[in-house]
């Protein structure tokens, strides 16, 4: 017997919420500071690889990758059906540990994001047809759309606002000078 007993649980608060674990059949987890109410969490598959999780302190933006294969064909038409709902949506990844006899002893939330996307992948195998489900989430703006923090400058300033004089002189002030403030 294996010294521990572990499992991971996906939550993604869409209309009407997603709950997948890592596992086969259903599990029912308890209430607690994530979930309103004893929760169904039906069992997705063989969980085939979730990066490290990290914390976002003062750091880059985290974005992961969770791949989850052997997913039903009535998984992968709800997952396609659902997919537009994942961008924005919050996502909760915890562990859940189990005692001797599979019982939950406790349910530890250890991450949460938002979603971006959830792809489909479908292989041939020797033994027919393998799907996949391939869920992008992330923590921190991942989106890159706004432009790097830019100097004070006149022209800096006046590209988006062009009748603002505010840093018109800017380009006068140095190490040990000093400008008054105000009209003149």
């Amino acid at each position: 017997m294996p010294g521990y007993r572990e499992s991971y649980l996906f939550r993604i608060e869409t209309d009407d919420p997603a709950n997948f674990w890592c596992g086969h059949g259903n599990l029912i987890v308890p209430a607690d500071g994530v979930l309103p109410a004893p929760t169904l969490f039906p069992g997705a598959g063989e969980l085939v690889n979730i990066p490290d999780l990290e914390s976002l302190i003062n750091g880059k933006a985290q974005r992961l990758d969770i791949t989850l294969s052997g997913v039903s064909p009535d998984t992968l038409a709800l997952a396609t059906e659902e997919a537009p709902q994942i961008l924005g949506a919050p996502v909760w990844i915890g562990r859940v540990i189990f005692d001797e006899h599979w019982q939950i002893v406790s349910v530890l939330w250890e991450w949460s994001g938002e979603g971006r996307s959830l792809s489909v992948g479908s292989q041939a195998t020797e033994r027919g047809r393998l799907r996949s489900l391939t869920l992008t989430v992330v923590t921190g703006d991942t989106q890159r759309r706004r432009a790097p923090n830019a100097f004070f400058t006149d022209a800096d300033q006046r590209r988006d606002y062009p009748t603002d004089a505010i840093f018109s002189h800017v380009a006068g002030i140095s190490v040990g000078t000093t400008r008054r403030w105000g009209p003149k």
